[in-house]
């Protein structure tokens, strides 16, 4: 090769080298970076978790429930929605013990998907799931998002921001994740069921949550929106072992 035409060969491999693709950080570098971002070893530090706040629910009309979760890790969890609180008539639990998933409706037992309420406690560790090992993340092209979902009552102005979208193989399913550029904070997670929009974001004991989430979930009838408030997150609170095993079915 002649020195000159070394000389453009090179000249093409640097222009390629700073162009804004090459640029781009690589999947496990975003998802670390948003796992700083919110708190760091925050949030998988804990042993037990408590979040408390309100859902809005349907029950014949909407009601203002009553929103507890409790956590314990690494596979105890119970959330309950209180539609009593405002009025309703229904008292949801959903409970999780070890391998073993069921629910409540005003005290009365009843099945639960075990996937679904993994994916819930997989949510309490927040962006930080996706840095475990063996969850296989792939970057994808860059993304815009109207955010916070416009749709929503209370939300504010929507404002389009631009997003990393990284995928992530959890077992066999496949999640999307909205990451800001400019904050480096999950703001859209999407599953082959449904996804979460999480906005307004405060500190809780070193972790940076989200106060506001809107939950849609796919249904046989189309969709179903879910809106929460989350109004304090609490780590290493006590929290009884019997809380996660009231009613629980043998296996």
């Amino acid at each position: 090769m002649t020195p000159s035409r070394f000389a453009c060969l090179a000249a093409a491999l640097a222009l390629l080298a700073s162009s804004p693709a090459a640029a781009q950080p690589a999947a496990a570098d975003v998802v670390a970076k948003s796992v700083q971002a919110h708190g760091g070893d925050a949030l998988t530090s804990w042993q037990t978790l408590k979040i408390t706040g309100t859902v809005l629910m349907q029950d014949g009309i909407a009601y203002t429930g009553a929103y507890t979760l409790l956590a314990k890790a690494p596979d105890r969890l119970r959330v309950e929605h209180d539609a009593t609180a405002d009025r309703g008539r229904a008292f949801y639990e959903y409970f999780l013990n070890g391998g073993v998933a069921w629910s409540r409706r005003n005290l009365i037992p009843g099945t639960l998907d075990a996937d679904r309420i993994r994916r819930w406690m997989d949510q309490c560790y927040g962006i930080a799931f996706y840095a475990r090992p063996g969850v296989v993340l792939e970057l994808m092209p860059e993304g815009n998002i109207d955010w916070p979902p416009a749709a929503t009552a209370g939300a504010g102005q929507a404002a389009t921001r631009k997003v990393w979208v990284v995928a992530a193989t959890v077992g066999t399913e496949r999640r999307y994740l909205s990451i800001d550029q400019e904050t480096a904070r999950l703001l859209l997670e999407a599953t082959p069921q449904g996804s979460r929009y999480y906005w307004d974001f405060r500190t809780f004991d070193g972790m940076v949550m989200p106060t506001r989430i809107l939950e849609i979930t796919k249904t046989r009838q189309g969709e179903s929106r879910t809106p929460f408030t989350w109004t304090d997150v609490r780590r290493n609170v006590p929290i009884e072992d019997w809380r996660f095993a009231e009613d629980m079915p043998r296996k």
